[in-house]
Parts: structure tokens; C-alpha cells; sequence
């Protein structure tokens, strides 16, 4: 475990008073160092990284366990995690120097500074498309998208492009609204996303193991992140920036940049001010809400503002306090990442992580993991034990959409037997619900009983209660015929459609087309199975199509992402 790492200033206190009683933070670094390792044992966490800032400078980081389940090397302060949507607040603070630099006006509709072009292929279709809500989109501002106030979505597929409120006038988290203050921020300035970062935030605050792209130097310290029970998965090595998720970091350098903004380096006064205003609430008690790029909690320690990270096998968190000019930042390579926040934050700058708390991320000694792990030791008859004990126990826990998603976390883990219990479960409490019937007949339709998968999906089509739409029937049922009679393609048409279409790559083997993105790596690639000779679907993904688009001639020249829903995007071939 590589051992902590001071700033001069701190070396120097603690040298002077090396005989006297340990400083505040000697005794918080010594509390952390023992305490970590437990939690994360009973977290089933394999690596974590942390950082404390104190009196608005960076004073100790550290490494803990294993870069990879299997086999890894010990987490070293250099090694780099994925900081999810951490990468979020960092875009922010590069968008605020812009409007220091008189480049980005921050109550200036998008649509006013963005070509009509860029906004039309970012919808899918024109801005006055046909039942479209083209005067609010026509409203959004870069204020609205960094404090997720427009209204945009988070990964959910429609046509037309959903809008879900005013802007403004609520809250709701966005990735994609960051996508495109992202696209058009390219498109004014002329550069490139992760060329705009390296040169306006991580050069200037000496972050130099940070990229918002994939480094050949990575191979040899990046960690991998792990799923819920533990398995390993392979390095994602993006080759295109995203302002919502793509950095890549260490728990040290993120610091520097939490530091920065403590201390509103880089921006003028009044803008590094602005940046940390609150916009808008996230919770009913108006004790959690957002500024622009960052969440803030309010407590009786002040105004803190935070950002969770949580890319399923990547988890993590900043808080830090401008007040106190103190904080923390730490990265996990575990889907349980998050179940030792309120632990760390406490333990660390002392306080709750009342952000964590809303997002409802549920405490590793809690129920909720319990009863996750008898899925995996005892299987179904442990499950089936104690679910109907835990939902009478903890009803404010086990409510019928977290069961369901404990369900799809085990589908996942290719438990479906174990999952089917879950779903089941929810489907006798709720008997007439066509969701419950299409829940347990996509979980029997993973496990291969497609018959009994269709008999429950045209059952959920005519339920009393949330009857399942037509369309999303339809979408499934392409799934399973290519699952059950795949079209056949001509042999010699497979190396004709593999190749390299920018992030995605097709490989041909052992006569079968794979599938993966952001890797070439062979663990990663998923078997596709035709609909058709140009439209495929991925074994186990039932939201996805991959579509080979050909020109006049025959030649495959991109690949278009169709998703359940409706929304689609497109790579081309390399």
C-alpha cells in the first residue's frame, strides 16, 4: 500500500509537532488508515482511493486493496479509476472560464448559439417536429443544463426527444443535457472536448495523471472496476470525450481540482461565486439541491457542495466545504463503491453525505446488501426466506421498484433463478400488474423459457393495472426471434461487417459475430444474434439493436445504436 503523501506545508507542521499530541488531521488520517480496510471487507470492495483536503490545500492520499479481484496489483496513489460522473462538475468549471472569457453567455437559449444542424441531429429530428415541445426546448440555457434544471433526460429513448418539464422549474439529473452544452461548446470554440480540458483545467492544476481520454499509459495503471459480487470486468478505453462521464483520474488529482474550487482559483470572483449558487432544489427539505456543475447539502456545518460518480462498476464521491476549506474525494472500483460514503464522509470531514442519502444508495451493513448476499451464498431458498421478513421489517426499503431492480441487479450476475424469486415475489403482491408480468417474462426469457416469457409478455399487454404498451411488446419479441431463429447470414459476409466503427468494434469468431464498445478486449465482446442481414441484437441486452448501414455499393460504412423507445445514434466505420 503505498503510504501517504503530504503537501510541504503539512510535512513540515507535523515534523515540528512529531512529539507532541497528533494535529486534527494526523488523528483523521490514523482513523482512516485503520478503519478503511473494514469497510471495505464488508463491502466487498477491492480497491479504494482517497484524498483529504485541508485549509483549502491537498495533505494526504493514499491507495487501498487491489487494482483486479483476480490477480491485481496493490492500489497505489497512481493508479487511475474512472471517475464517472464526476467528470461532470470538471466540464463545469472549463464552461465557467468560458464565461470569464465572454465565450459562453450563461442565460443564453442553446439553440440561439448552436448550429441548427448540431440540435437536430442531437434531437433525431427538427426542433418544430410534430408534438414536440419546441417552446421549452427553445428555453434551455447552459444554467439550466449545469444545474440540471431543463427538463432534459438521463438515458431514457423517445420520439420525439423527451422533455419532462419546463426548464427551470424543477429538477432532474441529465447526462445527456451535458452532452450537448458539451457538443456546442465544440462547435464555438473550435476545439476538441478533452483538448479544452487538458489545456484549461488539468494542466493549469498540475492534475497530470487525468485525461478525458484513454492514455497508452494506462494499460499499466488503470484498475478495473467489479461488478456486485466481485467479477472483474475489462478496462473501457474511450477514444472520445464526454463531458458527463469520460475522465479518468486519481483521488489526488480530483482533489486538486475540489481544492481549486474551494478556493475559486481560475475564475473571476464573482463567477467562481456564481458557480457554486444554488440553483434549485433536489430534495423536499430544501437541505440538498444544485448549483452549477456541483450538488450542495446544507447542515449545520454550512454549505458543502458534492457529486457522486456512479458508472455501475465504478463508484465515488467529493464533498468538500468551502467554508471550512476542507474535503474529501475517494474512487472505488466496485459496483458497492457507494455503500461506505456516509462512513467516509463522516469519518473524514465529519458530517452526513446527505446527497448520497437522497440518491438512496443503501449502507453495506444494512438490509439491503444482507439480503443480496444470501442471493449469492444460499440461492433462491434463502431469498425466498427472507424477503417476505424484510419487506414487513423494512417497507421503506424493499418497495416493489427496489425488489425489481434487486431483480435486474441479479439478472445481471446471470443469477436468473435467483432473480425469478425477486420478481415473483412482486408479481404476488401485485397480481394484476402488467410491469410485474413483464418483469418475470423478460427474467424467463434470460433464463431461455421463451415460451413461457411470451405467455406472460401478451398477458401484461391486457393487465388491469400498467398494461404494457404495444411498441415496448414488439421491440421484445424482435429479440426473441433472433434469439430463437436468428436470420442466417452468408458466411462470407461477416468479415465483409466486422470492423472498427469508431468506439464500437465487430469481430468475426469461431464463425460468429461479436460486439463491443470502448474495447477490443475478448472478455467484453458479446455474441450478436441477426434479425435481419443488416439489424442484430446483443445476447442478454434486450434494449439495444445494432443496425450495419451499407452504401450503394455494398460497403458497410456505420453502425447505428437503436434503442427501446425510440432514440438511436450512429458510429462510422474507421
Amino acid at each position: 500500500m503505498l503510504r501517504r503523501v503530504f503537501a510541504l506545508a503539512a510535512v513540515v507542521l507535523m515534523l515540528s509537532c512529531s512529539a507532541q499530541e497528533p494535529t486534527k488531521v494526523e488523528a483523521t488520517i490514523s482513523h482512516l488508515e485503520a478503519s478503511i480496510p473494514g469497510l471495505m471487507d464488508a463491502a466487498r470492495i477491492p480497491g479504494l482511493q482517497i484524498a483529504l483536503i485541508d485549509d483549502g490545500a491537498v495533505v494526504w492520499e493514499e491507495g487501498f486493496g487491489t487494482t483486479n479481484s483476480d490477480g491485481g496489483e496493490p492500489v497505489t496513489t497512481d493508479t487511475i479509476f474512472e471517475a464517472a460522473s464526476l467528470t461532470k462538475p470538471l466540464f463545469a468549471y472549463a464552461v465557467m472560464m468560458l464565461v470569464d472569457d465572454g465565450v459562453v453567455d450563461l442565460d443564453r437559449p442553446v439553440v440561439e448559439v448552436a448550429s441548427s444542424a448540431l440540435v437536430e441531429d442531437f434531437l433525431g429530428h427538427p426542433v418544430n417536429a410534430e408534438d414536440y415541445r419546441a417552446d421549452w426546448f427553445r428555453t434551455i440555457t447552459p444554467r439550466h443544463i449545469l444545474s440540471h434544471s431543463a427538463g432534459m433526460p438521463h438515458g431514457e429513448r423517445d420520439t420525439p426527444y423527451p422533455l419532462f418539464f419546463e426548464p427551470g422549474t424543477d429538477w432532474k439529473y441529465s447526462a445527456e443535457g451535458y452532452v450537448l452544452l458539451q457538443r456546442t461548446v465544440e462547435e464555438i470554440t473550435g476545439l476538441g472536448l478533452d483538448e479544452l480540458v487538458a489545456s484549461r483545467v488539468l494542466g493549469p492544476l498540475g492534475m497530470a495523471k487525468s485525461s478525458m481520454v484513454w492514455r497508452d499509459d494506462y494499460e499499466t495503471t488503470m484498475a478495473n472496476g467489479h461488478e456486485l459480487y466481485g467479477s472483474p470486468a475489462p478496462f473501457r478505453r474511450r477514444t472520445e470525450p464526454n463531458a458527463a462521464a469520460s475522465l479518468y483520474t486519481t483521488a489526488g488529482d480530483y482533489a486538486l481540482f475540489a481544492a481549486a474550487v474551494i478556493k475559486g482559483e481560475g475564475l473571476e470572483p464573482a463567477t467562481a461565486q456564481e458557480m457554486l449558487r444554488w440553483v434549485v432544489d433536489m430534495s423536499d427539505d430544501g437541505r440538498v439541491g444544485w448549483s452549477l456543475g456541483f450538488g450542495l447539502q446544507r447542515d449545520d456545518r454550512g454549505t458543502a457542495f458534492w457529486q457522486w460518480g456512479d458508472y455501475g462498476i465504478f463508484r465515488n464521491y467529493v464533498l468538500a466545504n468551502p467554508e471550512q476549506r476542507s474535503g474529501v474525494v475517494y474512487l472505488t472500483n466496485s459496483f458497492n463503491g457507494l455503500a461506505v460514503c456516509g462512513e467516509l464522509v463522516a469519518a473524514s470531514v465529519g458530517g452526513e453525505a446527505l446527497g448520497n442519502a437522497e440518491l438512496d444508495y443503501q449502507p453495506a451493513g444494512g438490509p439491503f446488501y444482507e439480503l443480496l448476499w444470501a442471493a449469492e451464498e444460499g440461492g433462491p431458498d434463502a431469498v425466498a426466506a427472507m424477503l417476505l421478513t424484510a419487506v414487513h421489517d423494512d417497507p421503506e426499503i424493499f418497495t416493489a421498484e427496489r425488489i425489481s431492480g434487486m431483480g435486474n441487479l441479479l439478472e445481471d450476475e446471470g443469477m436468473m433463478v435467483e432473480a425469478l424469486v425477486f420478481h415473483r415475489f412482486n408479481l404476488e403482491q401485485h397480481p394484476e400488474s402488467g410491469d410485474m408480468m413483464a418483469n418475470v417474462a423478460h427474467c424467463e426469457m434470460l433464463a431461455g423459457n421463451f415460451d413461457r416469457a411470451r405467455e406472460l409478455f401478451a398477458a401484461s399487454q391486457s393487465a388491469p393495472e400498467d398494461a404494457v404498451d404495444a411498441e415496448k411488446i414488439d421491440w421484445i419479441m424482435g429479440y426473441l426471434q433472433a434469439m430463437e431463429n436468428p436470420a442466417q447470414l452468408e458466411e462470407a459476409a461477416l468479415p465483409k461487417i466486422a470492423g472498427d466503427y469508431g468506439p464500437r468494434y465487430l469481430r468475426v469468431r469461431d464463425g460468429r459475430l461479436y460486439y463491443s464498445r470502448d474495447t477490443t478486449d475478448p472478455a467484453a465482446q458479446k455474441p450478436l444474434h441477426a434479425i435481419s442481414d443488416d439489424t442484430f441484437v446483443l445476447e442478454n441486452v434486450t434494449y439495444f439493436r445494432l443496425q450495419v448501414v451499407f452504401d450503394e455499393d455494398g460497403k458497410p460504412v456505420k453502425l447505428v445504436g437503436h434503442y427501446e423507445g425510440g432514440g438511436s445514434d450512429e458510429t462510422l466505420r474507421d
